[in-house]
Parts: structure tokens; C-alpha cells; sequence
């Protein structure tokens, strides 16, 4: 039952890291995607955000999980079609709804020992806009494999659940809309 709760942790916090991290990633890493956002005119907006801790976030993780987790790279695949982006920052009312986007990770954790675990999992994030404003928000993650239901089923409710990632979200797309706003008034 320890090696469970053990297990259970070191997915807890690699996904919640994962989300997390999407809003605290090095700010290279969140160009890219912004840039293709902002300035791309292909059909899709398609770039691959890597989430990696820093070295004071990873120490935190170990001291946070007894020294279970030691570290996680992810890899978020992003493809979502340029059109839908537009609705959704051009409408005041409207519910933006991703379709699901690959992510992958390599967790490092000390169960017996240290060792990488594989998970892989998919992120279909969903935003509630009113009066131009989003004020709903969930990471929508699913289908995560690599672990057992039992353990990723508590991680999947929290991660989608959690009053830290949906805030953190909001947060995130708020500041977006402000900037593209603008930008916007800029060009004008």
C-alpha cells in the first residue's frame, strides 16, 4: 500500500507540475507558442511547449515528496486551429473548448529506486468567456496512461479540479486577451 501512495504522489505532482508550469515555463518557451499565436497565419496554431523545473522548483518537488520526485520533463504537442482562437478572443460570450493535445513526460522518482517513469496523457483545456473576460477554466486532462486508474483517476480530479490550476489559467488568458487588446488599439 506505501509503494501505491508513493506512486501516487510522484503522478500527483509531475501532472500538476506540468500545469503549473505551462503559466511559470522560461519565457523562450512561451514565445513560441505567443509568436505563432500572435504573428502566425497558418491554419493551425502548432508548436510544442517543453515544461522543465527549474533547479529551485525540483528541489522543492523533492523536499514536497520526501525525496520521491526527483524530476519531470514534459512535452506538450500543440495543434488548434487558428479560427477557433479568433472566436474566441473576438466574442464576449463565448465557450472555447481545445481539442485534446498530446502531452508527454518522463518522470524521474525514487519508488524502490530511482528510475524514469513514462506517462502520457492528454490536455483538452476548456474556457468560459463573459463580457470579454474568462471566468471559468479547466485543464480538461484525460486519458493519462503509464500508471494505473487508480492512481491517475485521484490525479485527473484534482488536476482538473483544483482551484490553483483553474486560477492559474484564468490568469494566464486574462493577460493574453489584455495584451492582443492592445495590441490591437496599437494598430489602430
Amino acid at each position: 500500500m506505501a509503494q501505491l501512495s508513493q506512486s501516487s504522489s510522484v503522478v500527483a505532482i509531475a501532472t500538476a507540475l506540468l500545469l503549473v508550469a505551462c503559466q511559470q515555463s522560461a519565457a523562450a518557451d512561451m514565445r513560441d507558442c505567443f509568436d505563432d499565436l500572435e504573428r502566425g497565419t497558418s491554419k493551425d496554431i502548432a508548436c510544442t511547449f517543453p515544461i522543465k523545473p527549474s533547479t529551485a522548483e525540483k528541489l522543492e518537488l523533492e523536499k514536497q515528496t520526501k525525496g520521491v520526485l526527483k524530476d519531470a520533463t514534459c512535452s506538450v504537442a500543440i495543434r488548434i486551429e487558428r479560427a477557433l482562437i479568433r472566436t474566441a478572443i473576438e466574442q464576449s460570450d463565448f465557450v472555447f473548448q481545445a481539442p485534446p493535445q498530446p502531452v508527454t513526460c518522463e518522470v524521474t522518482a525514487h519508488i524502490r529506486t530511482v528510475g524514469v517513469y513514462p506517462i502520457t496523457g492528454t490536455f483538452s483545456p476548456r474556457v468560459v468567456f463573459k463580457d470579454g473576460q474568462a471566468v471559468e477554466a479547466t485543464p480538461g486532462l484525460a486519458n493519462v496512461t503509464g500508471v494505473t486508474s487508480v492512481i491517475s483517476w485521484p490525479v485527473v480530479t484534482y488536476v482538473n479540479r483544483g482551484g490553483m490550476i483553474r486560477d492559474g489559467m484564468l490568469q494566464v488568458v486574462n493577460a493574453w486577451l489584455g495584451h492582443m487588446r492592445k495590441s490591437k488599439q496599437a494598430a489602430n
